[in-house]
């Protein structure tokens, strides 16, 4: 019997044995990190999806790691590698997982980049798996959330949808939380990337969509639909020249393509090039003869050009399909207004417009410079109160401002014009000719010292315009400088044209020292320009004043006739018929 300290060792060692053996034969509890058991949710996400990790239970296992990236980066070449790595000849069979994966890459292939074609046999699939049941609703247009997010595929899959179909737009939030994660997954996944673009982009996110454009296109080579998604989105930021040039990098690999065709002519046309966007408009309608859209869109062009007879015949021809188009309507009222001079014919289409489109800036705007111009109302609402109904939409709209400038100049409302015209001539967007207008709206308000230097400095810049000249001369004039104006108007008239030659004379009869030498000068005026409104009015005074009131109101009609809605001249004629009784 073992006694006092040999007892104790022993004891201490059969216990240490007892627990070492009992400990290796119990079971370990395995914890996997990542998974949904020991997630941690970040409470500062509005969204999270907690995703696990690959386990030796995924559907996908038992293929090689290498092929299952290749189909993850969704590039065409990573897909066309990932099929051929998968390829079994003769009488081998395919695993079911294999079948699937193989329908995946193809069905990936005909929907992200549909400018390839599928270039390998893809078997049947005769299990229902979470990958083929969110491709069956990407083709029916919709958004499976049922997939389990389980992997990178069933995060991105159900975003297929995105090119699949544009009516809705409620699974947005959930597919950029799935395609967020996937990318914290897989960063460099061109497929992820370019689906992120797009939804980007649908969202009106477009320097974020130029973004993964950009990204996708790092890790793959160059292709149409990642270049086209490239220069739509710069042409949706306003970058047309860059835009436009990666247009025609895809148009001549692919010249038939409406899509890359449509973005060639819009790019082209917001630059100004409008020939170069009429040849693309037309490439289109060759391709699609009945694109209703590209038929107005080239009207208008050749509105813009001048060529007014073309215009007239495809506005025509849409007609016979539809008179109730929004662009239509503001088409043909143009034409009708700038080629037929038929401001009735006008005034009823984009009355019938506004009707129709009551809340359109575009519509609006042009009725208000169809009553502006023409001095009529529309729907018994003037100039002014259209230009408002703009403003109130969009406070900074130039040529609204621009109409309600004219507007209180005709109404004398000088001081109001004054206010508006001197901010817009402030900024660097305000087209040239509203310093002409403020110059004469200082004249009427007597602030001759700004409009003498404004009118100088026009004139030193451009000696040789007709409106910078009239300007200085109106100057001139107006600081009593005879002189100086007369020898001016004696320099420019053997050269001028008839409408500034009818200028010059008017201003001319102001400095002669006898009435038959006024009337001679104003006569002259009306020969070199009948339609000279202050030559016609100065003579209605004239012979007001001498009381020859048959001359004065003949005069004076012909004033009217120019300024139809004027309440001012309507009442001195029916003052002068008065006299005649």
């Amino acid at each position: 019997m073992l006694k006092g300290k040999s007892a104790w060792k022993i004891f201490v060692l059969l216990t240490a044995l007892i627990l070492f053996y009992s400990c290796a034969s119990s079971p370990k509890k395995e914890t996997l990190e990542g998974t949904e058991d020991s997630y941690i949710p970040d409470t500062s996400e509005a969204i999270s999806i907690p995703i696990p990790k690959k386990t030796s239970r995924s559907y996908f296992s038992s293929i090689k790691n290498n092929i299952m990236a290749l189909v993850e980066d969704g590039s065409i070449e990573s897909l066309k590698e990932a099929a051929s790595a998968l390829h079994k000849s003769g009488t081998d069979e395919y695993e079911e997982n294999e079948k699937v994966l193989l329908n995946i890459a193809a069905e990936i292939m005909r929907i992200v980049w549909p400018s390839q074609t599928v270039t390998w046999k893809v078997p049947e699939v005769t299990e229902s798996t979470p990958y083929t049941g969110a491709l069956d609703s990407v083709k029916k247009g919709i958004y499976d959330s049922s997939t389990g997010n389980s992997d990178f595929l069933t995060l991105v899959l159900p975003s297929l949808v995105l090119l699949t179909s544009s009516q809705k737009n409620d699974y947005y939030a959930e597919s950029n939380a799935a395609l967020t994660t996937a990318l914290e997954m897989k960063e460099n996944s061109v497929l992820a990337n370019y689906l992120m673009g797009i939804l980007k982009q649908k969202q009106g996110k477009y320097e974020a969509a130029l973004g993964y454009y950009n990204k996708a296109s790092e890790f793959a080579a160059p292709c149409a639909e990642i270049l086209y998604g490239k220069a739509n989105a710069y042409k949706l930021i306003g970058k047309n020249e860059i835009a436009l040039e990666l247009a025609e990098t895809i148009v001549v690999q692919y010249p038939q393509d409406v899509k890359i065709l449509e973005l060639c002519a819009e790019s082209s046309y917001a630059l100004g090039s409008y020939t170069k966007a009429e040849q693309y408009i037309v490439r289109v309608l060759q391709m699609e003869p009945e694109n209703s859209e590209y038929l107005l869109f080239r009207a208008h062009l050749l509105i813009l050009k001048g060529d007014y007879i073309k215009a007239s015949s495809l506005l025509d021809a849409y007609s016979r399909s539809n008179t109730s188009s929004r662009n239509y309507l503001l088409l043909r009222a143009k034409l009708q207004r700038d080629w037929n001079k038929n401001t009735t014919a006008s005034s009823e289409t984009i009355q019938k417009a506004l009707e129709l489109y009551p809340n359109d800036s575009d519509i609006q705007l042009f009725a208000a410079q169809l009553c502006s111009s023409a001095g009529i109302s529309i729907k018994s609402k003037d100039a002014l109160y259209y230009a408002n109904l703009v403003l109130e939409k969009d406070s900074n709209s130039i040529d609204a401002q621009i109409i309600c400038v004219n507007e209180y100049e005709k109404k004398h409302e000088w001081q109001r014009a004054y206010d508006l015209s001197s901010k817009l001539i402030s900024q660097k967007n305000c087209p040239s000719s509203l310093n002409f207008s403020h110059i004469d709206i200082c004249l009427a308000l007597g602030k001759t010292e700004e409009a003498s230097s404004l009118a100088s400095k026009l004139y030193s810049n451009s000696s040789s315009d007709e409106n910078a000249q009239m300007l200085y001369i109106k100057v001139l004039a107006s600081l009593n400088k005879k002189s100086e104006c007369v020898q001016l108007i004696e320099s420019l008239m053997p050269k001028a044209s008839s409408k500034m030659k009818s200028f010059l004379l008017y201003e001319r009869s102001f400095f002669q020292t006898d009435s038959d030498s006024v009337l001679s000068d104003l006569r002259s005026s009306l020969t070199s320009n009948p339609r000279n409104n202050d030559s016609l009015y100065r003579l209605y005074e004239i012979y007001y004043n001498k009381k020859d009131y048959r001359k004065a109101l003949y005069y004076l009609n012909q004033v009217i006739a120019l300024n139809p809605t004027d309440s001012d001249m309507q009442k001195k004629k029916s003052d002068l018929e008065l006299l005649l009784k």
